[in-house]
């Protein structure tokens, strides 16, 4: 597992960059990816040599970062999987726990300061305490060192040593078992001769590394033997150069290495050691401060002294690229393949399979844009795949992320940053272990996982800063508005769209029981608004609307069987008033946040079965608590068009069904609405129409966004009951609830006069999900989105103010979880993980803030179909669910 860590050693030898060495910390920590070091520390390379502290020929860089991490899933698991899977396959489940991190990150990096020769050093520290979980506590450290000697203007050498002490981070098939995370020590040393000859550059050198792991701790106190993954590494490298131009640089280059385990045998009785060797071909290119990078492909063969193993021999590729698109945006990516060590076994036919190794293929890109002399924005994605030998397995990891830096002053950062992992795996687990059990029902995914984090660091530099030289006029360019826009004054207009409710119901049930069931519904809604505003010289908008309308939003649930309900909600008329607040751009729209109250009229319908006669249908209005954003686009000097989201939030409220029994049932609603208007401002004064964009969006562009999805699920099932109460029965419900959702995006369009089209990927990730739960007894079921990625195509037409109206037709695919709980015995119990993939179709309105900078309104709806399945039980159940998601999302993207 420490093989990418070993590739740039010997990258390091050789004098070149590896390819994807952004990722390599991260890779080192878990086999098959995972999620990177939370701390963060400065290197010999990050630095600039007109800052830091000049001593003695010297440079010193101090630092220190604090960082409070949020991690949805700390140990890595899928929420599918027993507890004690060896021996109670029944039992548990090991949910999904989450935890916040404070992590100290102290950090020194020195470097000479010299005409000739160089000499770097670099240590630190990452020392991390849960607030819930003080087991996963950890202290790792690094202390490095690596230099060169300039023998004369033709020849040199280099090398390095370094000492580590690091952890496995918990979703590593070896990391997860134990109380504790596994501790393991590293010492590595590099070194290389280089010489110019003639035209061409020759590099050879040379690498060693020593791992030792610390053993593990089961919950019973009984060890876990870690020392037979104790091994040593060697390889040998050479790189030759051919100087065809200062532009391009062809190359090849082989290297040879042995892995030598200090056990003969593991402790399942295989030989470990290996040998194998890599040969290469490729380009280095250099354009200057606007590209360089490298590219080459060859070929990789590993062999292993057990004969159990098969030898490997596949090709072998890498590319790095470092792209300055403007002077303000950089894009770097990188691919790479390595064959990762690994002591992972699994049982397939009831005996066990023991991997050799993993050969791990990996593509990254991250973009930086800086937004202002204080502000940058990054977007990260990255896929890997790890493709385990002589065992079926194979994990597909996905990454997406996004992050914001600011400048509190020139030595302290603020950075908040967002990450996604998803790992999906085709291996199922049937939980055979021990003996001829029962197949836990649905062949597992044991594999499969979802992790969100949240970073917030605060970094101070302790060394003297440079002031980096600002461009003028070339940021937000949110002080450059020029004409009046949409300003102040009175207003009104109509509006149409879509409104999707959520009901979160709760009451009591029989034998002393409760029900809690999240329901919800979807329908059109149109209306009138009103208001007025003003705008100050600075171009920001304050104000007040009213609005009334009129929505056909519903939902239903029914069951034909005497002791359960029948109940719905529908939504009537609306009124309400609000605040708005919001910015004026350049070309005239208003970006815009409101606040206010809603009053809205609810039609609730509730019967007992078998108590027709006392059924409640109500009329009530409830009173609501709506926030939105929007924005509003001029379209001529007094007509403008709106797109606008809210979340409203409704008063609870019970309803009374049977006063015989005084049965009650309580209601909780909120609304997702989005819509889009056109309206009328009177006393409007003409202004200058302003196109930041010049009239061409075409090209690449990439961003991140984050918003809200409504999961709506139309249930169809047959519930057959056993024991005392036999007899079959039909339920349809709309259920579903809503969730935050987040992701980045990129694509390419082109342009002809007005009209676009293009082509867009999504790498999304959502919470949202709904459940049905009965106590003491009844069913109990429920559905979960997760991450997923989305292609679509998109057409749109660019107004005169830069704004790109478009629509958007593609496709989706997402992971559900679904659960399904009947009975006592948990071995009919239903909990999968399914990838379904889904027709989308919406629209959006990208608002230019510069040339190159846009804000994103975007809205979809995916149907993903049919989800259909049988429980095991003697008396089936059969279930069909029908599931489709609504998504607003608001983004920033900018075009290279």
């Amino acid at each position: 597992m420490h093989k990418r860590r070993l590739s740039l050693h010997i990258a390091l030898a050789l004098g070149i960059t590896a390819a994807g060495t952004a990722g390599a910390q991260e890779s080192t920590k878990t086999e098959g990816g995972a999620a990177p070091t939370p701390g963060e520390a400065v290197t010999a390379d990050d630095v600039d040599r007109s800052s830091g502290w000049a001593a003695g020929g010297f440079r010193f860089f101090p630092q220190l970062s604090v960082t409070a991490l949020y991690d949805s899933n700390i140990y890595g698991v899928n929420g599918s999987v027993p507890v004690d899977k060896w021996n109670d396959p029944s039992g548990p489940i090991q949910e999904e726990t989450s935890d916040t991190v404070g992590i100290l990150t102290p950090s020194l990096a020195v470097r000479s300061d010299w005409e000739r020769h160089e000499l770097n050093f670099n240590a630190g520290a990452n020392l991390a305490r849960y607030r819930d979980n003080d087991d996963e506590d950890y202290n790792d450290y690094w202390l490095n060192a690596d230099g060169r000697y300039d023998i004369n203007e033709r020849s040199n050498v280099f090398g390095g040593l370094g000492i580590s002490r690091d952890h496995e981070d918990r979703t590593s098939p070896e990391g997860a078992a134990g109380v504790e995370p596994i501790q393991y020590d590293s010492l590595d040393a590099h070194g290389g001769y280089a010489r110019r000859i003639g035209q061409t550059v020759l590099r050879l050198g040379g690498t060693a590394q020593r791992i030792d792991y610390e053993d593990g701790v089961n919950a019973d106190g009984t060890e876990i033997n870690h020392d037979d993954r104790d091994r040593d590494i060697y390889a040998l490298g050479a790189r030759l150069t051919y100087l065809q131009s200062a532009q391009i640089r062809p190359f090849v280059q082989a290297s040879a290495e042995r892995r030598r385990y200090e056990t003969d045998r593991d402790d399942y009785g295989f030989e470990r050691d290996s040998d194998g060797y890599r040969a290469a071909a490729g380009i280095d290119f250099n354009y200057g401060p606007t590209l360089e990078g490298e590219v080459y492909a060859g070929v990789l063969h590993q062999s292993f002294d057990d004969p159990r193993f098969d030898s490997i021999t596949r090709p072998d590729f890498g590319a790095r690229l470092t792209w300055q698109a403007t002077p303000f945006t950089r894009v770097r990516g990188s691919v790479d393949r390595s064959l990762e060590e690994t002591t992972y076994w699994q049982f397939a036919d009831g005996a066990p399979d023991f991997a050799s190794s993993y050969l791990y293929s990996r593509a990254e890109v991250l973009a930086e844009h800086r937004l202002t002399p204080r502000t940058t924005l990054s977007a990260l994605a990255s896929y890997g795949q790890a493709e385990y030998q002589n065992v079926d397995r194979t994990d597909d990891l996905i990454g997406a992320g996004f992050g914001v830096e600011y400048k509190l002053s020139r030595n302290l950062l603020l950075q908040l940053d967002y990450r996604h992992y998803q790992r999906d795996s085709d291996y199922r687990d049937p939980f055979n272990y021990k003996s001829n059990q029962d197949v836990y029902n649905g062949d597992l995914f044991d594999g499969n996982y979802q992790r969100d984090q949240v970073y917030l660091r605060l970094k101070a530099l302790l060394y003297p800063v440079r002031d980096t030289p600002v461009v003028a006029g070339t940021f937000s360019g949110l002080g450059e508005t020029r004409g009046a826009g949409l300003g102040g004054g009175f207003y009104a207009g109509a509006q149409a769209g879509i409104s999707g409710l959520a009901t979160a119901t709760e009451g009591p049930r029989g034998n002393q029981g409760n029900d809690e069931a999240d329901m919800a519904g979807q329908g059109w809604t149109s209306g009138l608004f009103a208001g007025w505003g003003m705008t100050n010289r600075d171009h920001w908008y304050g104000g007040v609307e009213i609005e009334g309308a009129r929505s056909g939003a519903d939902w239903s649930h029914a069951k034909n069987k005497s002791s359960s309900r029948t109940f719905s909600l529908d939504m009537n008329d609306s009124w309400g008033a609000s605040l708005r607040g919001g910015r004026v751009l350049s070309n005239g729209s208003l970006l815009y946040a409101r606040a206010g109250l809603v009053r809205s009229e609810f039609d609730t319908y509730y019967q007992a079965n078998d108590a027709p006669a006392n059924a409640a249908d109500d009329s009530d209005r409830q009173t609501g608590k709506r926030f939105g954003v929007g924005v509003d686009v001029p379209a001529g000097k007094h007509l403008f068009w709106r797109m606008d989201y809210s979340i409203t939030d409704y008063d609870d409220y019970d309803v009374v069904y049977d006063t015989t029994r005084d049965s009650i049932e309580n209601f909780h609603t909120r609304e997702g609405l989005f819509r889009i208007g056109l309206g009328w401002r009177f006393g409007a004064q003409d202004y200058q129409v302003v196109d930041p964009t010049d009239g061409d969006i075409s090209g690449f562009y990439a961003g991140a966004q984050i918003g809200r999805t409504q999961l709506r699920s139309d249930l169809d099932a047959i519930h057959n009951d056993g024991g005392s109460n036999p007899g079959r029965s039909r339920l349809t419900a709309d259920f579903g609830d809503a969730g935050a959702s987040a992701g980045i995006f990129a694509g390419y369009g082109w342009q002809w006069d007005r009209v676009y089209f293009g082509l867009e990927a999504d790498v999304e990730n959502s919470n949202a999900e709904w459940q049905h739960v009965r106590t003491p007894t009844g069913r109990n079921f429920s559905l979960e989105q997760k991450g997923g990625q989305a292609l679509s195509a998109r057409l749109g037409y660019q107004l005169d103010n830069g704004t790109l109206l478009y629509a958007r037709l593609g496709k989706a695919r997402s992971q559900f979880n679904y659960r399904y709980v009947k009975g006592g015995d948990r071995r009919n119990d239903i909990n999968r993980d399914e990838m379904e993939i889904g027709n989308r179709y919406g629209l959006g309105a990208e608002v230019p803030l510069t040339p190159n900078t846009f804000v994103r309104f975007d809205y979809n709806r995916t149907d993903y179909g049919e989800l259909a399945f049988e429980t095991t039980h003697g008396n089936t159940d059969t279930v069909s669910l029908d599931n489709e998601t609504d998504e607003f999302r608001l983004g920033v993207g900018y075009r290279f």
